[in-house]
């Protein structure tokens, strides 16, 4: 069952980074002591794969710094104190009828508000609509990592405003179908949702599927969509969490900037998980507290999923766009080892969903003999962690991969 979304508190403090999305990071456009509102512009996107940033709260701006994030990439980052007044929370708010608008002012809207796939990748989506000519949309409430609540609980929650991004979208691709993909641990979900598919001015199928992992990735997910018929292809289906199509609801109906998303705080160190609405630069030691701290000291922290999110040392760490996840994982969680060598067991081979040798890649990796990865397959990793997760000898394979996929661009 779903877990209620609860109202993060406003942080005293955002600190926002510029760089949110797949492509180069934003042109800072403030400066330190400038004055700013809610949903002001502070990252102008320049280039393709960029986004717009905004300002998640009103304040002053004390500084612009350099932050590294979880990921390792230096970027800018904009501090903003928390200081004057709201212009649109606890307000009645103006709503845009979409439907009576073209498709150009629906696109530029989505563009300005700095929208982008609220997934890990978070691609631009207006670059993702325009260069996709898939015929089917497939909305993706998939969470098959453990912990993560976020888009079933924001399906169940606030489905009215889910179903109406998802319109729009609808209207900028005029699909021939949309399905709507759930796993068949959600109990009355599936009649929850009915009415809402039903008045869908698309062609929309529920697909119930079983809670397995990985089946929410991209592949995995369109293979078992049309298990009895041929199976839709990459280039035929854009496929969107409910998170994104939230987004662009609030963007085009509220002409609400992406200031804020939805985050699951979880792990048996956390002593009240739940999912929150929370302002976007919000430090993670800050959802921590809302849910009532620590139970114990973690034996680690994530932002994402505990197979595919990346961990993280700083509680001053912020949330951005792409934080689907805080966890905080007790040690009987994360079951720590020694790192011992392979033993060439041939276990990372059976469950690699993109049927690769998980073994063999990280041994020319290691050796530095990257070419080599790479005509192993190393392109086609989806870093989904199920290889290091039943490795008997705790490699970090998903960290060595990772660290491998963003060195193939300088092999000669």
């Amino acid at each position: 069952m779903a877990s209620p979304i609860l109202n993060a508190f406003l942080p005293a403090t955002a600190l926002v980074p510029l760089k949110q999305h797949a492509g180069p990071q934003a042109r800072c456009v403030v400066s330190a002591g400038d004055v700013v509102k809610e949903g002001s512009l502070l990252g102008k996107a320049d280039h393709s794969g960029s986004a717009n940033i905004h300002s998640p709260i009103p304040g002053v701006i004390r500084e612009v710094r350099q932050l590294r994030t979880v990921a390792g990439v230096a970027v800018e980052a904009v501090e903003i104190a928390l200081e004057g007044r709201f212009e649109r929370l606890g307000k009645r708010e103006e709503r845009y009828v979409w439907t009576s608008m073209n498709r150009n002012d629906i696109v530029q809207t989505i563009r300005d508000k700095g929208v982008v796939s609220m997934d890990a990748e978070a691609r631009p989506l207006i670059e993702l609509i325009q260069g996709s000519g898939a015929s089917a949309i497939v909305l993706c409430g998939l969470e098959s990592e453990p912990f993560l609540r976020t888009e079933a609980s924001l399906l169940r929650a606030k489905t009215k405003e889910v179903f109406e991004g998802l319109g729009i979208i609808a209207k900028l691709l005029a699909p021939q179908g949309s399905y709507i993909c759930i796993d068949d641990s959600e109990g009355d979900l599936p009649a929850h949702l009915a009415p809402h598919i039903a008045a869908l001015k698309t062609q929309a199928e529920l697909v119930v599927l079983e809670a397995r992992y990985p089946q929410d990735l991209p592949r995995q997910l369109l293979s078992v969509i049309h298990r009895d018929r041929k199976p839709l292809a990459a280039k035929d289906a854009l496929i969107l969490s409910p998170s994104t199509a939230f987004a662009v609801y609030e963007a085009v109906v509220l002409a609400r900037p992406l200031v804020e998303r939805f985050v699951t705080v979880a792990g048996g160190a956390i002593k009240h998980p739940a999912v929150l609405k929370a302002r976007i630069g919000t430090s993670i030691g800050d959802l921590i507290e809302e849910c009532g701290g620590f139970l114990d000291q973690p034996s680690k922290l994530i932002l994402g999923g505990p197979l595919r999110g990346y961990p993280v040392y700083d509680l001053d760490a912020p949330i951005t766009k792409s934080t689907p996840a805080v966890l905080a994982l007790s040690p009987e969680e994360t079951g720590r080892s020694r790192v011992e060598p392979c033993i060439r067991c041939g276990r990372c081979r059976d469950v690699c969903p993109e049927r690769l040798d998980p073994s063999e890649i990280q041994r020319n990796l290691g050796a530095g003999r990257r070419k080599e990865a790479e005509i192993l397959g190393l392109r086609d990793c989806t870093l989904c962690g199920a290889c290091g997760f039943i490795c008997p000898s705790q490699l970090p394979l998903v960290e060595i991969f990772d660290t491998g996929l963003r060195t193939l661009g300088g092999e000669g």
